[in-house]
């Protein structure tokens, strides 16, 4: 008997797990409209063999090899290299993650053109995240990974000459030193991966309307590198939606160049936490930032 997948969302599961191999069996709901039957439907896929269990994850069966291959899906065998397949989990959560998402576009790695060359396969960036047109070289550090894996990512952004934006997923803040992670480039924003959501609103923040809620309108946008805004006289105000260490290493140049001066920081109650630690004398104005993004924006071309 000829078996066939009964949608287009089962067809996409199929082809995703085809690309990247490995799908955790909890990433699945991201691929169905409603949670409530999307059980039922993978069950009927393992039932047909298009896909089968593989300790925690989901891979091709048999059948979905042969429906991959006969449809010229974008095909790879199964790698079953430990040290990779730790690697190939992280792409494949981050990718299932932003799967239907229109705002953020998740490129692996393995898919990049250059990847045949032996100056981009050995470096150790996991894809290229694009966040309503804007693209992040993108990295991950767990809390499991060594000193000489944090220095490689050290040393592979800083040979980098392309990207001038970095993401940094982590799943420990404590395992970044922020002082280690500043090169003199645009951004480099420290994401904790529970806040994969938050991260689609990263250019949705009407700043401008928070910035006169608190200040004003006699406040503008600032020509120097290490605040947002400011009245050019005194104050000067800088906007944190994550940890970004590029603007925290300029911060900390500019308060060390000036002693008789400080100063406000415009954050959640949440972030304000961990930059209190790196300015205990800043003034914070904290701000619900949900209320100010504006989702309906959100499109990705």
């Amino acid at each position: 008997m000829v078996y066939f997948p009964n949608s287009d969302e089962e067809v996409s599961l199929i082809k995703f797990i085809s690309k990247y191999q490995y799908l955790k069996i909890g990433d699945a709901q991201y691929f169905f409209s409603s949670n409530r039957y999307y059980r039922d439907r993978i069950n009927s896929l393992m039932s047909k063999k298009f896909i089968r269990k593989l300790g925690g994850y989901f891979v091709l069966g048999e059948i979905g090899i042969e429906y991959a291959e006969h449809l010229n899906f974008e095909y790879t065998k199964l790698n079953r290299n430990e040290k990779y397949k730790k690697r190939l989990y992280i792409l494949s959560n981050i990718g299932a993650f932003y799967h239907n998402c229109n705002i953020v576009k998740f490129i692996p790695s393995f898919s990049i053109k250059e990847k045949q060359i032996y100056t981009i396969t050995g470096r150790r960036f996991i894809g290229i995240l694009e966040i309503n047109g804007f693209d992040y070289l993108t990295y991950y550090i767990s809390k499991n990974h060594n000193n000489r894996y944090v220095n490689s990512v050290i040393y592979d952004i800083q040979k980098e000459n392309t990207y001038k934006n970095i993401i940094i997923f982590v799943n420990d803040l404590q395992r970044i030193n922020i002082d280690d992670f500043a090169f003199g480039i645009n951004r480099v924003l420290i994401v904790e991966n529970t806040d994969k959501e938050k991260l689609k609103y990263l250019h949705s923040i009407e700043w401008s309307k928070i910035i006169n809620d608190v200040y004003g309108d006699k406040i503008y946008l600032s020509e120097y590198n290490f605040c947002d805004y400011t009245n050019y006289k005194n104050k000067y105000i800088a906007a944190f939606y994550f940890l970004d260490t590029e603007k925290i290493t300029r911060i900390k140049y500019f308060l060390r160049e000036n002693n008789s001066k400080n100063i406000d920081i415009v954050c959640d109650k949440e972030l304000e936490i961990e930059l209190k630690k790196h300015f205990p004398k800043a003034n914070y104005k904290i701000i619900d930032l949900d209320k100010y993004i504006i989702k309906e924006r959100n499109i990705y071309d």
